[in-house]
């Protein structure tokens, strides 16, 4: 008897705001990339309450990607953590992928991904500008406040990452699936609640080098506001991990 082996299945998480003049070519790049390595795929994007056409212009398209695409929606904006954690229920891959839907970090750097994790072994491999061998075309002021942010993360956490909060991230499903249901936090801070919850859980994280070319003027800028909300959430993750023990 002959059993037909079927190719393991990866999902690709796609957050989207507004990105009604990107976001076919994400899907087209991506579809490209995915084609020629041998896995089965699916798109699952997630419209994080878009005031734009981003929904209508993916609805549209939808018949000319062969049913690898499918879109959800929801209003208002929430955040990309409240995006990605809703996506998670429509997904069903052996691995998940979480991309950026601005093409700042190409989804053909998935391949070494692929084969980090199967060397290593690990759970998630996480893109990092402050890999020794990362590309980055980032701006002074970015990289001032990343910096900060890092030796606070590395004080208040000790985590074994470097990087936080780059948007290109491959798990095990299961892993992810473990976690996920965790997670408070909804938009700056979250990759790094869902970073504490994986360690505490005793998932095998590594880091792995990316290629990053911001397309948009306002990647230099970084709002008051932001800083601040990114700031709370920190602590108050350090609260529930530390003091209430939340994540136990």
């Amino acid at each position: 008897m002959f059993f037909k082996m079927t190719k393991e299945k990866i999902s690709i998480l796609i957050p989207a705001f507004n990105e009604e003049d990107k976001i076919l070519l994400t899907i087209k790049e991506t579809i490209n990339v995915f084609d020629k390595i041998d896995y089965d795929y699916e798109i699952v994007i997630i419209d994080d309450g878009s005031i734009d056409g981003t929904y209508k212009i993916v609805q549209e398209n939808l018949n000319f990607f062969s049913g690898r695409v499918k879109i959800e929606r929801y209003k208002p904006n929430a955040g990309k953590g409240c995006a990605i954690k809703y996506g998670f229920d429509f997904v069903s891959g052996d691995y998940v992928l979480f991309l950026d839907a601005d093409l700042d970090l190409h989804p053909s750097q998935i391949i070494n991904f692929l084969k980090l994790m199967e060397d290593n072994k690990a759970d998630l491999v996480m893109g990092s500008k402050r890999h020794k061998d990362s590309i980055v075309n980032y701006p002074n002021s970015r990289k001032f406040i990343s910096n900060g942010y890092y030796l606070l993360i590395k004080i208040l956490f000790g985590l074994p990452v470097k990087d936080t909060q780059t948007g290109f991230k491959l798990f095990r499903y299961e892993a992810l699936k473990n976690s996920i249901s965790r997670i408070i936090v909804k938009r700056y801070a979250f990759d790094l609640e869902l970073l504490v919850v994986l360690h505490k859980l005793g998932y095998k994280i590594i880091e792995g080098p990316i290629y990053l070319k911001p397309t948009r003027a306002y990647y230099n800028r970084i709002g008051l506001k932001a800083v601040y909300d990114t700031l709370i959430d920190t602590l108050a993750i350090f609260y529930r991990l530390k003091i209430k023990r939340f994540y136990d």
